[in-house]
């Protein structure tokens, strides 16, 4: 149940979290209940499904660097040692005798040492260039979802809030009936001494008074599920309420100013991030029919000289250009396609649901505060009631059961306002 005295909780789905803030920042806390911005703002780093959202885009963000990373230059440095069993030299190749003046080189030294460096820059990629585009919108998706999993945490912190609000109203008002249920057994059980009232009036009264127990247990049960509930949700332990905030009732805009706004709602955001990425995704799928070019310097050192001129240092430079076509390529571009047209329809879809979602909710609450404004109305006149009856009986005038269904109106009008 929640209290008509302050705003419920469904009207945080008109506009999203827009509206959620609104609520927050015109809600009015109760005196012993913490302020509801402390649940929402503990719950942004509490709530585990806060944290996975959280979490997902930096991934997403980090995905973004590596596929830039790959369209940018690379060097790559190595080195080796080879123990060589035998040490080869031009002395060695002819038998060992060199002919005077002639020097005696090494091609193979017993311990070889060798290392390179090698750059590496992409020149013409145009596959990588769409992924690197395809993790974007992958990034902006996860961006939203974790907009659109804060929302949904948001609202659901303050239904719980107000409806343990609502609770607590509830079991105050279970409290005083059923006080008001102990007064009236004593009442039957000294008119009956007088000689006034009888024995059923008593049992009456008793069950009554068991009735309203009864009302008390339901009323703190759900005052306990409630907390829990709100705990679960932000990680804060809710301290009971002893005041609620008033609501004043005052009409909604018009449903217009709404429903132009329901584009902007994360779960609209993400389909749309999925549709770019599924469209990046086709593009990437067609790419892989062109070929690219990339080139590369490579340094080279080395005590193995002879091959090399007695050069200690050598660079290569080369130009490499890859082109693979297969027959795997077009059903991947026709695959790819299906699946942009289905993020299409998906993205028009929950551009729909969220028009209609904030259609229904507009709606309820336009039929709500009608409701709240009926109830109230309706309290006024069964507290009178049940108070001109308590009179009447304690004046010989009403029957018991006169008083016991005019507090049991007042009881359940006060229950529905709630």
């Amino acid at each position: 149940m929640t209290n008509p005295r302050f705003r419920p909780p469904g009207r945080g789905s008109l506009a999203g979290a827009a509206l959620a803030s609104a609520l927050v920042l015109s809600a009015a806390p109760a005196m012993a209940l913490q302020p509801v911005t402390e649940f929402l703002e503990h719950a942004k780093t509490w709530n585990p499904q806060n944290r996975a959202a959280q979490a997902t885009t930096v991934e997403r963000d980090a995905e973004v660097n590596v596929s830039t990373g790959g369209l940018l230059p690379s060097l790559t440095a190595n080195g080796v040692y080879t123990r060589n069993q035998y040490e080869v030299n031009t002395g060695a190749l002819i038998g060992g005798v060199l002919p005077p003046g002639t020097p005696n080189i090494i091609i193979q030294p017993l311990n070889q040492l060798d290392a390179n460096i090698t750059l590496t820059v992409p020149i013409i990629n145009v596959a990588s260039w769409d992924r690197r585009d395809v993790a974007k919108a992958s990034l902006a998706g996860a961006r939203a979802s974790e907009a659109n999993a804060e929302l949904g945490v948001r609202k659901n912190v303050l239904r719980d809030y107000y409806t343990l609000l609502g609770d607590e109203a509830v079991l105050l008002s279970a409290t005083k009936n059923a006080e008001v249920a102990q007064h009236n057994v004593q009442l039957a059980r000294d008119r009956k001494e007088s000689g006034t009232g009888s024995e059923l009036d008593v049992q009456r009264a008793l069950a009554d008074q068991a009735k309203a127990a009864q009302s008390v247990t339901a009323a703190a049960l759900a005052v306990t599920n409630t907390r829990h509930d709100l705990y679960s949700l932000s990680g804060l332990v809710a301290e009971p309420a002893a005041a609620f905030p008033e609501d004043d009732l005052h009409d909604e805009s018009p449903i217009e100013q709404w429903t132009g706004h329901a584009a902007e709602l994360p779960s609209v955001q993400s389909a749309v991030a999925n549709r770019v990425m599924a469209e990046e995704n086709v593009k990437v799928a067609k790419g892989a029919w062109l070929p690219s070019l990339a080139g590369s310097a490579e340094e080279k050192f080395t005590n193995a000289t002879a091959f090399a001129g007695g050069h200690t240092a050598v660079y290569l430079l080369q130009l490499t250009a890859t082109w693979k076509l297969d027959t795997t390529i077009s059903p991947q571009v026709r695959a790819q396609s299906a699946a942009a047209a289905a993020a299409r329809a998906n993205e028009d879809l929950a551009r729909k649901d969220a028009e209609d979602a904030v259609f229904r909710d507009w709606q309820q609450v336009h039929a709500d505060i009608d409701s709240a404004r009926s109830a109230r109305v309706q309290v006024t006149a069964t507290q009178l009631a049940a108070s001109l009856a308590q009179d009447r009986y304690e004046s010989g005038v009403a029957t018991q059961l006169d008083v016991l269904q005019a507090r049991q109106d007042a009881f359940s009008a006060d229950v529905s306002r709630i």
